[in-house]
């Protein structure tokens, strides 16, 4: 009895020792996970999905959207490295427009961001890096309801083009600086299509197809080409610089209908201060200018915003924003709006938000409120990413 137990508790030994064989062999043939990829490379993507809940309220008893609280978008992101250096984004959302979702393809590229000699570029359906904004997607705006100016001069929502962009890092100077060019293809503003009657020349009524032009809409379509170039300076004692500039060149959206050319120039101009671990200021300013060359004759607008932020610690953020636009078409609108923008961050994926609004429409005012809950899984949800 005892030779078995002994011979056992050898059998046991053996196999314990040729584990911890394997073990350490699996340990030094496991490769290093290649930076900006969690745990080992099995070739899968991470994986996030984010939802944004809003609340909308006004004094306009005419606006239809008011008192309502509806999911305003669903977006996953499936994101890796493909090859050292090389990161593929495939960004696929829901959006609530009017009174049904649409599904679209927000981003869908490969960024090469080391090509030699200081060079990088993306490749894809991209947000064109134009100013401060409208590159970042809704959940990672610090407000709720994007500036006036963007939405008049590039569209309601952020303006993205299938194409490609090469950005060179000027080695030259002493702090970060950054110039890219890109050329893109956009698709046209669409047109509502319904019948009407008309009289036909012997008298007779006959019905005919018309067009509904929808005037408060515009962005950038068919070919466009842009430009950028930003830095940032270290001010010392915990203070930062950003300036940009950027430019824009295509047709507008409605070239398909008539002549419709467009150029866009902005600059911006971003302060940022640390007084401490979690404090943080911020004072954000973009103007954009708008050109417009239609049949009617050459149209000049203009626009800008100024958002200051304080970051009193991890959770909290106050925020007051001012914006003023022109809009884009012949007869001319001016808008001014004010917004006090409060926000709680729960984690660092999730936050709510209360914004109070009161704009002004050539003369008439009204008072707007807001209220946006944006929750996410996954390393795209998260602010930095």
């Amino acid at each position: 009895m005892k030779k078995i137990l002994v011979l056992v508790l050898l059998m046991i030994a053996s196999l314990n020792i040729l584990n911890a064989q394997n073990d350490q062999t699996n340990i030094m043939t496991d490769s290093t996970p290649l930076p900006g990829m969690r745990g080992k490379p099995i070739n899968l993507p991470d994986v996030s999905a984010i939802g944004n809940i809003v609340g909308y309220t006004s004094d306009n008893k005419k606006d239809k959207n008011r008192n309502d609280l509806l999911l305003n978008e669903v977006e996953t992101a499936f994101q890796g490295y493909v090859y050292p250096d090389v990161r593929a984004d495939i960004i696929l959302a829901i959006h609530k427009h009017d009174e049904e979702y649409e599904s679209e393809i927000c981003e869908a590229k490969i960024n090469f961001q080391n090509l030699g000699y200081g060079f990088s570029g993306e490749a894809g359906k991209i947000h064109i890096d134009f100013g401060k904004v409208n590159k970042l997607h809704t959940h990672h705006l610090p407000f709720t309801d994007r500036p006036l100016v963007l939405n008049k001069f590039l569209g309601e929502h952020e303006l993205a083009g299938q194409g490609a962009t090469l950005k060179y890092l000027i080695p030259i100077f002493p702090f970060y600086s950054q110039i890219q060019a890109g050329f893109w293809k956009i698709n046209a503003h669409h047109h509502a299509h319904t019948e009407t009657k008309v009289r036909d020349i012997d008298g007779s009524t006959v019905t005919v197809e018309a067009l509904i032009h929808d005037d408060t809409a515009f962005s950038p379509a068919d070919k466009v080409y842009n430009f950028r170039w930003n830095s940032s300076f270290n001010l010392g004692n915990k203070k930062e610089l950003e300036i940009g500039f950027s430019g824009l060149k295509g047709r507008g959206a409605h070239y398909e209908e008539h002549k419709d050319n467009v150029e866009v120039a902005g600059a911006d101009i971003t302060f940022k201060w640390f007084p401490s671990s979690y404090e943080k200021w911020t004072f954000q300013n973009e103007w954009i200018h708008l050109k417009r060359e239609v049949p009617v004759g050459k149209l000049n607008r203009d626009g800008f915003y100024s958002f200051i932020n304080y970051r009193a610690n991890k959770y909290w953020d106050y925020g007051l924003r001012f914006d003023y636009s022109e809009n884009a078409f012949p007869k001319i609108s001016y808008e001014r709006a004010l917004s006090a923008i409060i926000t709680k961050h729960l984690t660092e994926t999730t936050y709510w938000r209360f914004t109070a609004k009161h704009r002004n429409i050539d003369g008439k005012k009204v008072t707007e409120g807001w209220f946006q809950l944006s929750f996410g899984i996954g390393p795209h949800s998260h602010e930095l990413e």
